[in-house]
């Protein structure tokens, strides 16, 4: 069915599960509905319709439907489609991986097969048309996604065109989007449906033949009757075609390829005597869906040259293998501490944080460390990028831990409230070390979130003449060096590195050691504009969340026929696939991209907008209010991405404003977005500030908004000589609710709604203004509690003392 070559490839994506289905009846042909008979095609339903509404048997489902009243409805789809007894087809779909399932049908054949067979491979997870996106929480949860609604379902309703989903939902339609934007880059198996349908046309109108990824096997459309209409839709939309039924094909496959690895095969460390007793499968499932266990690796044949280490990235596991690095102090430094500790643990179990600016090797010296323990038959797990500590899943693995263990946690900011109860717990009896590593700026958030904690923090060193000539000839080895004079003389070229972060003195010795701003000039002067945008939009993503953007939405956010091309290291403007997930994209030099950013937001501010738009607009599918209290990486992103104070105005300066304006109609329903826009212009307009702010409120009821509101309340009670009663008294009740919320709530106390408390209290009291008892009373109690939950914020434990003594 399928020649050898494209055959190991598919095989590859499949048995890693990277394989996505768009399904149609065809595949439920060989199912029996509730009452026996054979679940009915789409173009019978259509003929039957078309029959009771008298009109032209030529009339498409998507406006026959419409005519349909409730009782119909009931009759001719619920009913009829509901309960219905998995066939073959079906049933052999269960017993594979399979990422996302999207159906055109009704049905729910596919739901019961998966319910009726105890061997499946993984369990289902419907969701219907309007339902918010959502990601799977582990690979042994499938999503099935019903394009056109669900029986199991039927107060949604049934939506069976891409134009009638505006008839049904206010809002985006996530999945129509997501569909549209997966199908263009991702591996699709599509069967059982013709490639006449609307629908289909529309899902495929984004698909080219340069537009799927290269490090996915093939697309594949299962159609047991093809023509040459549908030979000149595979060749046009980069399918290939297997001519048969979905049935034979998975029977083909099944003996082609042999049994497909289990989930427990694909993510469970083997043999690896960790835990005792062994936790459940389930437990060790969700442990290791967010943690790897370091292990020694055999070294590997390959050239070196083609490893991306050698153009500016992170350096992998078999990268350290093949000691591609150079030694530093910093990895013997900080690895002697954490063995010390392994080996004698005095105090509470200890955090050992590496930060500095992006490019300096933080990253590759916590890892060369992990590494180098794990050599030492150490217990070693690394944190992977996009995952987020799930404290239940992590507690029932660790409690059983039979020696000490080290944890490895890159970008640790973005972790810091979950392992506070991790370090805190009792239930972890062996003791454990922390290997962390951050971006500078994210010091303060560590200090209020960990500070009171076993932390120990550490920059990363000058690299010394000694190190600089290894690297030099690192490179000399690997034949990356151009200049004839540093192969000669290397030790005169380290002088000119000697101020330089690895990711700068890597990139000065692939380009003849000329300064970085002449390098950052020619490479973006070499690059098409395509090219440009595309690598703009990923290192604008970088920039706000270092651990890479999902690969539909940058080809989503900028259309770019060269970017497969971007993952080669003689692109002017690399790209690379994250070491742990691979459907994530970051610039292969964060160094490059950093700077390249800044010249963006420097010289060519209209450019600059337009990536900021488009980011967001691709973006958008992807977050809503669930999405951001799990805190998947795309609500991450976009929580930086509108940062007024951060990331907004230091990029946009004065088109600042412009940018929430464009992203209105996909992010008003947000209310961090109100909350952003009303800091960005309460230097502009403070009463339209309020304003945005009173509609975040408005939007969500909780402490984020109640505190911006309340702080631009009391930045107005600072120039407006009347009514500063009035506004006090709402900024007040606004605090009081936001503090009384997170002791409710157990939440980890914020610096911010007690200064802004004793700000504005100060000011009051200042301008003459008197408070109650019973808020004297409330403030002195918040001020006892802030000496107790920031005794390291010496500026706000300065103002407290100020303040009990004029409230006294």
């Amino acid at each position: 069915m399928l020649p050898a070559e494209i055959l190991s490839e598919l095989k590859t994506t499949l048995f890693a599960g990277n394989y996505n289905l768009l399904l149609g009846t065809g595949v439920s042909f060989d199912s029996l509905n509730r009452r026996g008979t054979a679940v009915q095609s789409t173009q019978k339903l259509t003929e039957k319709l078309c029959s009771l509404k008298k009109v032209s048997s030529q009339t498409p489902l998507s406006r026959i439907s419409l005519l349909l009243n409730p009782a119909e409805i009931k009759e001719y789809l619920t009913d009829e489609y509901l309960g219905c007894k998995p066939g073959e087809t079906v049933t052999a779909l269960t017993r594979f991986l399979w990422k996302t399932t999207f159906t055109f049908n009704i049905d729910d054949a596919l739901e019961t097969a998966y319910s009726n067979n105890p061997d499946r491979a993984q369990s289902a997870e419907p969701i219907n048309f309007d339902d918010q996106y959502r990601r799977a929480e582990t690979q042994s949860s499938l999503h099935i996604v019903h394009l056109h609604g669900f029986v199991r379902e039927p107060e949604k309703g049934y939506v069976f065109s891409v134009a009638e989903y505006a008839r049904v939902t206010r809002n985006q339609n996530p999945w129509m989007h997501i569909l549209s934007e997966l199908i263009a880059s991702e591996p699709f198996i599509i069967a059982g449906t013709s490639l006449n349908e609307s629908d289909l046309e529309y899902y495929l109108s984004g698909r080219s033949t340069t537009s799927p990824r290269k490090n996915r096997g093939p697309s594949i459309l299962v159609e047991p009757f093809p023509d040459a209409v549908t030979d000149s839709i595979c060749e046009r939309h980069n399918l290939h075609l297997v001519k048969s039924t979905m049935a034979q094909f998975l029977q083909w496959l099944n003996k082609e390829v042999g049994k497909p690895p289990t989930i427990s095969e694909l993510t469970l460390p083997s043999d690896a005597n960790l835990f005792f007793p062994k936790p459940s499968n389930l437990e060790q499932l969700a442990f290791f869906s967010s943690f790897e266990l370091v292990r020694p690796l055999n070294p590997s044949n390959k050239d070196e040259v083609m490893s991306p280490f050698y153009y500016g990235r992170a350096a992998s596991w078999m990268d350290l293998c093949n000691s591609a690095d150079v030694p530093t102090q910093d990895e013997l430094r900080i690895g002697a501490k954490a063995r010390n500790f392994l080996e004698s643990p005095v105090g509470p179990n200890k955090i050992l944080s590496l930060l500095d600016e992006p490019g300096s090797g933080k990253s590759t010296c916590i890892r060369r460390i992990a590494y180098n323990l794990s050599l030492e038959g150490r217990i070693v797990f690394n944190l992977k990028s996009n995952s987020n500590i799930q404290f239940d899943s992590v507690i029932s693995c660790l409690k059983f831990i039979n020696k000490p263990f080290c944890l490895i946690i890159d970008s640790v900011a973005d972790q810091a409230a979950a392992l506070k109860p991790l370090l805190d717990s009792n239930d972890i009896i062996k003791p454990f070390v922390i290997i962390s590593a951050d971006r500078s700026y994210r010091k303060d958030h560590l200090d209020r979130l960990l500070g009171d904690l076993n932390i120990e923090y550490f920059s990363v060193s000058n690299w010394q003449p000694d190190a600089l000539s290894q690297l030099i000839e690192r490179y000399r080895k690997a034949g990356l060096i151009g200049s004839s004079l540093a192969i000669h003389d290397p030790t005169a070229f380290t002088r000119t590195l000697k101020n330089d972060v690895v990711a700068i003195a890597s990139c000065r010795i692939l380009n003849d050691f000329r300064p970085l701003e002449d390098i950052v000039k020619s490479i973006w002067n070499h690059a098409t504009v395509a090219t440009r945008r595309t690598y703009a939009i990923a290192a604008l993503a970088n920039h706000c969340y270092s651990e890479g953007l999902f690969y539909p939405i940058l080809e989503a956010a900028q259309n770019n026929e060269q970017l497969e091309e971007q993952f080669t290291n003689t692109s002017p403007l690399p790209l690379a696939y994250s070491y742990d997930d691979d459907d994530y994209v970051i610039p292969l030099n964060p160094v490059i991209a950093d700077r390249i950013l800044a010249v963006i937001g420097r010289e060519k501010q209209t450019i600059m907008l337009e990536i900021f738009g488009s980011l967001a607009k691709a973006l958008a599918p992807y977050v809503n209010r669930q999405a951001t209290i799990d805190r998947t990486p795309e609500a991450k992103l976009a929580g930086r991405l509108f940062s007024a104070e951060k990331v907004v105005r230091p990029l946009l300066g004065t088109l600042a404003d412009d940018f929430y304006e464009a992203a209105k109609d996909s992010w008003e329903w947000n209310p961090r977005y109100w909350e952003q826009r009303a800091l960005l212009m309460q230097t502009i307009n403070l009463d339209v500030a309020i304003q945005f702010a009173r509609h975040a409120v408005a939007i969500e009821a909780h402490p984020f908004p109640w505190t911006t509101l309340a702080s631009l309340l009391i930045k107005k009670m600072e120039f407006k000589s009347t009514h500063r009663d009035m506004l006090y008294d709402e900024a007040f009740e606004l605090l009081k609710m936001t503090l009384k919320r997170e002791e409710n709530h157990g939440w980890r106390a914020t610096p911010h709604p007690y200064v802004v408390l004793f700000n504005g209290t100060n000011i009051l009291i200042t301008s003459g203004g008197s408070l109650s008892q019973m808020r004297k009373d409330f403030i002195k109690k918040q001020i006892e509690k802030t000496i107790i939950f920031f005794p390291r914020e010496k500026q706000l434990i300065e103002n407290c003392d100020n303040l009990l003594i004029k409230i006294k």
